[in-house]
């Protein structure tokens, strides 16, 4: 029975986790990067109330078997997608995402009653037991990650069902209801992932409206951990109008055709026919840094459809390197696109590299007479605020530091970032160059910089030399010649623009990398109100789902000194770990290059850390204080020491990086993972309902310690919430004690 245990808790876990990343996805392409923040907030809600649940039901003599409730979340995870996909958020958004709220913490609550119930029933086992729940939880990441590619966004909602119903064929043995069930959810799964989009098509948000009118032929679709990506034409519409934004209005020579790549249904790429005349791009404002360079060497960030090839080769560059982040991307330019694109991936002297272009530069010793970077997000979703808190370590001082390390002594850095009035977004990323111009040394860095301007489009250029009279006439003579605007003369310092650059500004560094959330000149910036939009309701629906039932029925036992000492651990072991959790994860998307590899390893290698803490904890012989003491002392090291650790290996092949990432992931976790076992073990061996209340806290703690922790970073940076994850751990450490010699538990509490 034990074992069967162990294992309907992992595959229950894992089934949650994939749910977890697969509804992530689906939530990014269909509303946009913020309210993927719901689906945490949703997360942990159902995991605080399948405790609350247990709690309430588990004690009365009629209650769901194991199986029963892991079937129930097998059907509740296919049921979620399919109200998820038929709902339009464009016509009902309000509807859409309460239905999404409700539906998506289905499968964590089933989930969660599971794991709660046996560790009800068997508290003196909480760490083995509870080790399997964070095994699981990290084998579901990495099947997450591994599965995406191939099942796609709905095939892995399939997937997840197909975990619940194995975990249900663990607890209750070989039954027809179960083997029914494995069955059922393993043929869906293979229609989802065969025909997802004919069965539950991701819903357009009110943000991802398509731009134009005209009817669209879907050429391919492709999922990937960092988006959706689609392929479209749009018929009708006039060769050339959608890339009409950055051309010189009066070129009159035809242009050629395109296709669009859409990532998450929201930013758009341009693909261009290969067959056509690509002269038009000497019109276009994106050539003004080739009219300061003969022959240059280029390195391209996020080369997309490969315009900016295109430009590259067009201009008479000798050498071009193009760093690409997401995999569905490079591999359809290198697929069924590459006919079309002219092979423009394989073109000759161009040189496409799949990684994330900082962990890139940092590790070659390559110098550029041009590094461009054009506009590698969403117009859609920055216009809505959706980008307030996307982390971008693309958009940092220490980037721009890097790439002007990695420019030649006449060289260019050109960034190209959206303009619109006030031109907040620009004066950002100027504020960016400024900065590393100043760590460099330059005593006067705003005579190397020139910005240009055409409609809403802005183009940033950075010069490791001064502009002289000389580059300051050819890009002005460009810019006229073509109808496009100088926002900005480092000869003429006047206007508008010059003005912002006076202005003091704080610009986005890695250890706060919020560059779409720094001074957006709303008088409360957009990334504040998204998170008071979020902390207002998770902090009411975790004191009405999660605690207040569970606070009812347990009555006089928490004003015990055990129910005050199990509420104080518990809270401040949610706060601590998922801050831990959250600052750990960043650190490693920077040193692996790959932010999507960096979810799936580091989550697992620190959730099995954190499995293989809690089975040593199963001996009895540490106690709270002592395993939260060494949680503590480990944060702590590891907040001061990591940078040093991965600057020194940052040279190092992926595989090598990989292996340091999962050692450092699962050093962290295995204190952090001793410490909340013990908290239910010496709660549960005096009141088994202390279990079901430590997880609801817990819970609720984790719910709003995600949102406060990116408040802080936000604010603070990432380190100052490493530290405080430390202080949580201490906080367990420290007053536990205190609070166990303040009120000693008398045994008339215990009777109650």
């Amino acid at each position: 029975m034990y074992p069967s245990r162990l294992a309907c808790i992992a595959l229950a876990s894992a089934a949650a986790l994939l749910f977890q990343v697969a509804q992530t996805r689906l939530f990014s392409a269909s509303y946009g990067y913020h309210l993927t923040y719901l689906v945490i907030s949703v997360s942990l809600l159902g995991v605080g109330s399948g405790a609350t649940l247990s709690g309430v039901f588990d004690r009365r003599a009629t209650r769901p078997a194991l199986g029963t409730l892991a079937l129930a979340g097998a059907a509740s995870a296919l049921a979620a997608l399919l109200l998820e996909t038929h709902i339009d958020p464009g016509a009902a958004l309000a509807p859409s995402i309460l239905v999404a709220y409700v539906a998506g913490a289905l499968p964590f609550l089933f989930a969660s009653w599971i794991v709660v119930r046996c560790l009800r029933e068997d508290s003196a086992r909480a760490g083995r037991l509870y080790s399997a729940d964070l095994a699981g939880a990290g084998v579901g990441s990495l099947l997450a990650f591994i599965g995406l590619p191939w099942l796609g966004g709905q095939g892995l909602y399939g997937a997840s069902a197909c975990l619940f119903a194995l975990a249900a064929l663990a607890a209750t043995g070989v039954r027809l209801r179960t083997l029914a069930g494995v069955a059922a959810a393993a043929a869906i799964t293979v229609a989802l992932t065969l025909a997802g989009d004919a069965i539950a098509p991701p819903q357009s948000g009110p943000a991802k409206r398509p731009v134009y009118g005209e009817s669209i032929t879907h050429l391919a679709t492709r999922w990937d951990p960092h988006a959706r990506v689609d392929v479209i034409h749009y018929e009708g519409l006039p060769a050339g109008e959608m890339y009409r934004s950055f051309i010189d209005p009066a070129y009159a020579a035809p242009r050629p055709d395109a296709h669009f790549m859409v990532l998450d249904q929201s930013a758009a790429t341009q693909i261009l026919d290969g067959s056509g005349d690509m002269n038009v791009l000497r019109a276009s404002i994106i050539a003004a840094p080739y009219e300061l360079l003969d022959r240059p060497r280029v390195l391209i960030i996020g080369p997309g459809g490969g315009i900016d090839i295109q430009n590259a080769l067009v201009h008479g560059a000798t050498k071009v390197d193009a760093v690409e982040v997401n995999r569905a991307v490079s591999g359809l330019m290198r697929g069924p696109l590459a006919d079309y694109s002219g092979d423009i991936y394989s073109a000759a002297g161009v040189n496409v590299v799949d990684d994330e272009a900082r962990s890139f530069i940092r590790r070659s010793s390559e110098r550029y007479d041009l590094i461009l970077m054009t506009v590698v997000d969403s117009f859609a979703a920055l216009a809505s605020g959706a980008y307030a808190l996307s982390e971008s370590y693309l958009y940092t001082s220490e980037a721009f530091d890097d790439y002007l390390a990695h420019i030649t002594e006449r060289g260019t850095l050109a960034v190209g970032r959206f303009y619109r009035e006030p031109p907040v977004e620009m004066l950002n990323t100027a504020a960016l160059g400024i900065d590393a111009l100043r760590h460099r040394g330059v005593a006067d860095p705003l005579a190397h910089l020139m910005v240009l301007r055409y409609l809403d489009f802005g183009l940033l250029l950075v010069r490791s030399e001064a502009f002289d009279a000389a580059a300051t006439g050819t890009v002005r003579r460009f810019a006229a010649s073509h109808q496009f605007t100088v926002a900005y003369d480092p000869l003429d310092r006047t206007g508008p623009f010059a003005d912002g650059l006076v202005a003091s500004r704080s610009p986005a560094k890695d250890d706060r990398p919020f560059f779409f959330a720094n001074d957006q000149g709303e008088q409360v910036p957009v990334a504040f109100v998204i998170l008071f939009g979020a902390l207002v309701p998770a902090l009411a629906l975790s004191w009405v789902l999660l605690l207040l039932p569970l606070r009812k029925v347990m009555g006089a036992a928490l004003a015990t000194g055990l129910g005050r000492r199990t509420t104080a651990q518990a809270l401040a072991v949610g706060f601590g770990f998922i801050a831990a959790e959250i600052v750990l994860l960043q650190r490693l998307t920077l040193y692996l290059g790959q932010p999507a590899l960096a979810l799936a390893l580091g989550l697992a290698a620190l959730l099995v850390g954190a499995a293989l803490g809690s089975a040593s904890s199963a001996n009895g012989r540490i106690g709270v204080s002592r395993a939260a003491l060494g949680s503590a002392v480990v944060l702590i090291t590891a907040v001061l020491l990591i940078d040093q650790l991965t600057s020194a290996t940052l040279s190092w092949p992926l595989l090598a990086r990989a292996a340091v990432a999962c050692a450092v992931s699962i050093a962290i976790g295995l204190p952090l993972g001793s410490v909340f076992p013990t908290v239910i073990a010496s709660a549960g061996a005096q009141d088994e309902d202390l279990v079901s209340w430590a997880w609801a806290v817990n819970g609720a703690a984790s719910v709003v310690g995600s949102i406060l922790a990116v408040a802080a970073a936000l604010v603070l940076g990432f380190t100052v919430v490493g530290i405080g994850a430390s202080a949580c751990y201490f906080l367990v450490a420290a007053f536990s004690p205190m609070i166990e010699r303040r009120r000693p538990l008398q045994r008339s509490e215990l009777a109650r």
